[in-house]
């Protein structure tokens, strides 16, 4: 089972660019080295903050808890806190339809993410509506939805259905249509509730090392490890 580990924060005023050393130099190698595996990094362009969300994932559940109970993870949050505001997490694991064995990088991908609870009662129903209508019509409005979860950890809306498309201009084409409009009324009239939506550019720092591990390793498999 895929699972997502979202954390979510503001950066102090006049800490910028301590800031960015820090994620750079320290917070991605160190949650790497813990087995966090990194995979993406967005600034929220609209809707509630906080403004930077980090996206990491492990195997397992089972990984991720010896990680975050690890003396070295409660110390690298020792040393993010002093340069961040209104820090939050969750924990999400798959939910359903969509089949997520590993998630890995998207490179470049903006997301268009929704949050919500399902109205009691109503799951089954709204089990088939996402399945059989929501996500082929999000596709086929141009919003690719990589996989739909469900908070295990942290605060509600216990719902995210993550949507993927290559830019702002193609997520506001979407959305600026009567199809997805009269989705979301339906969506929202019959099986949710507590409704919130992000939308998310890239912040690049997650693909810039990625590209330059893969160029390190390809290199040592053309040289033959020199």
């Amino acid at each position: 089972m895929a699972i997502l580990f979202v954390q979510h924060w503001g950066v102090m005023k006049n800490k910028e660019k301590e800031y960015e050393n820090f994620i750079m130099n320290t917070h991605m190698p160190v949650m790497e080295k813990l087995g966090l595996r990194v995979v993406g990094g967005f600034y929220v362009v609209v809707g509630a903050g906080p403004h930077i969300a980090a996206i990491s994932t492990t195997e397992n559940v089972e990984d991720f808890q010896k990680i975050v109970t690890s003396a070295e993870y409660t110390q690298l949050l020792e040393q993010l806190f002093p340069l961040i505001l209104n820090y939050s997490s969750r924990l999400y694991v798959s939910y359903g339809p969509i089949e997520v064995k590993k998630y890995d990088i998207q490179f470049g991908m903006w997301k268009f993410n929704q949050y919500f609870d399902i109205i009691p009662g109503m799951v089954d129903e709204y089990k088939i509506f996402v399945r059989d209508k929501f996500i082929p019509e999000m596709e086929r409005l141009g919003i690719k939805i990589t996989n739909i979860w469900k908070a295990v950890i942290g605060s509600g809306p216990f719902i995210l259905s993550e949507g993927s498309s290559p830019g702002l201009q193609e997520i506001a084409k979407a959305i600026d249509t009567d199809e997805y409009r009269a989705l979301m009324r339906e969506l929202k009239s019959k099986y949710i509730m507590n409704f919130q939506s992000r939308i998310m550019a890239p912040t690049r720092r997650v693909e810039i090392p990625y590209f330059i591990k893969s160029m390190t390793t390809g290199l040592k498999n053309l040289t033959g490890g020199i």
